[in-house]
């Protein structure tokens, strides 16, 4: 698959979820505070990322391909900068405006450490008519695009009544679902086409800790499809690659980075990716192979991080 040339440009995705900014603020430790046993961090450069849904739709517009963003933002400075960087990069967006504080991570990192992650809000809660505003945004711009991601990073967005309505419609008017899940109420992905857990996230839905071996993932896997009435499983493995389990014989692959600095934002850019080639008419194989390859480029990198068509023609 190296230097196969790959075009997303008519790849229409429609992302919805909970939408983040990441802050990094990052530099050096040289030595220990007096006032407490914990290192003093000196800051050299501090830079703002697209976090969450917004990554994934990110990872979407390096890549090539038209993205939607729909989620929901606060009245605050966090708020106007995810605006701002959206539309920078050229994500289209339909923000929903909430009484709430922009969710926001900030990570300190010294050296290649992260040192410590600062949260700036938890859940936000949806009143009844937010819920109605969203319907209709995702009933008005849904039926142009080729791929529905539902972006679940358990903050509220994604409510089971919600989540049933979004897939139940984009069934209805035939389009794909990948979702990346939260939690530990998968039933309301039921009827998605494909699910995209990490082994932790599968441990945390099935109550056990799952090795990370071929045959452990597989069992727990068709557990969970069978428990949850989902169609399939597409487990990301960190070190071990990706598994691919379905109505089909199992599919494993090994992972494509030699050196994992990162894995913050990994999730994203295999959801992304896959979401592209299927919207671009791959199949199910070769879409897999070629997130896993993208998967094995943004880990090479510190923190939240995206890649080029370029990166990955050349991989």
């Amino acid at each position: 698959m190296k230097n196969e040339k790959r075009d997303f440009s008519n790849s229409k995705i429609f992302i919805i979820g909970d939408v983040m900014l990441d802050k990094y603020y990052f530099g050096c430790v040289e030595r220990i505070s007096p006032e407490a046993p914990v290192p003093i961090v000196k800051i050299g450069k501090e830079e703002s990322r697209l976090g969450g849904a917004a990554n994934v739709a990110n990872n979407i517009a390096s890549l090539g391909g038209q993205p939607l963003l729909c989620g929901a933002i606060g009245y605050d400075f966090f708020g106007k900068e995810i605006e701002h960087m959206s539309k920078q990069k050229n994500i289209r967006t339909m923000f929903l405006k909430v009484p709430c504080p922009t969710i926001t991570k900030a990570r300190i990192i010294g050296g290649k450490q992260q040192i410590v992650r600062v949260d700036y809000a938890d859940r936000t809660e949806l009143k009844n008519n937010d819920q109605k505003m969203l319907r209709e945004i995702v009933r008005s711009y849904l039926p142009d695009y080729d791929v529905l991601v539902i972006s679940d990073y358990g903050k509220g967005l994604i409510s089971e009544e919600f989540c049933t309505y979004l897939i139940r419609y984009a069934h209805k008017i035939g389009k794909k679902i990948i979702v990346d899940p939260k939690g530990n109420n998968w039933k309301k992905y039921s009827g998605a086409d494909i699910v995209t857990p990490n082994v932790k996230e599968l441990s945390d839905i099935i109550g056990y800790s799952v090795p990370n071996t071929d045959r452990a993932v597989e069992k727990a896997a068709r557990e969970v499809l069978e428990a949850n009435q989902l169609t399939s499983l597409l487990v990301t493995r960190s070190d071990k690659g990706m598994s691919l389990i379905s109505d089909i014989p199992p599919i494993h692959i090994p992972t494509h980075s030699e050196e994992v600095f990162d894995v913050s934002g990994a999730g994203d850019t295999v959801v992304a990716t896959l979401s592209l080639c299927l919207a671009a008419g791959y199949d199910m194989t070769t879409a897999m192979k070629t997130a896993n390859i993208a998967a094995g480029i943004v880990v090479k990198k510190i923190g939240t991080a995206t890649l080029t068509i370029e990166e990955l023609t050349q991989n």
